[in-house]
């Protein structure tokens, strides 16, 4: 069933059907598209086949655990961010979890959820909101990122500009072939931008 102003897109991964399904009548409640998978592979091929704003997983499960899971998908540079989840955890296991990359790690049953989820996703969108509108990755080595910038900021300027080198090189600053040598050194076609 296809939903209205959806707010936001939930994978809980759990083998206590009662959990995932409470949790996920609480989340529907409000607006959230929440999918469901019962062990890793299931979780996988959702994966596969769409995208989440959060994932929810708990840490024992039948098959591949969650923190092997969790450690497989870090590793290969998934972003989404993941929350593990236990109802026996001991302290080393939540360690363990944050070291690897999760974002947080509760304790199940999980009593209050709405303020939990919201909490995560405001975060990633102030993360997100921290790359800015060019995508550029704060983390990235200033180099990287510069020319990231630049080639941003010079495509922009050719095609607002008609691809005329004299307004651009006015806009940026420089002279026409400095301007010329820096969009070669960007691997920018002038002509094409």
């Amino acid at each position: 069933m296809a939903r209205a102003n959806i707010i936001g897109k939930i994978l809980i991964i759990d083998d206590e059907r009662i959990n995932s399904e409470t949790m996920k009548d609480t989340l529907e409640d409000v607006n959230y598209q929440v999918s469901l998978a019962d062990n890793a592979q299931e979780a996988k091929d959702l994966i596969q086949r769409q995208s989440f704003d959060l994932v929810m997983m708990d840490v024992w499960m039948p098959g591949q655990d969650g923190m092997s899971l969790l450690e497989e998908w870090i590793d290969a540079g998934f972003t989404t961010p993941i929350v593990m989840m236990s109802g026996h955890a001991e302290h080393k296991d939540v360690v363990k979890a944050i070291k690897l990359g999760a974002v947080d790690f509760l304790k199940k049953p999980l009593h209050d959820i709405l303020p939990l989820v919201r909490k995560f996703l405001s975060e990633q969108v102030v993360k997100q909101d921290q790359k800015g509108i060019t995508g550029i990755n704060f983390d990235a080595p200033l180099k990287v990122a510069r020319n990231i910038f630049e080639q941003e900021y010079f495509n922009h300027h050719l095609q607002e500009n008609n691809h005329n080198i004299a307004t651009v090189a006015a806009k940026a600053g420089m002279e026409r072939t400095t301007l010329y040598r820096k969009l070669k050194d960007l691997g920018i076609d002038k002509n094409k931008a």
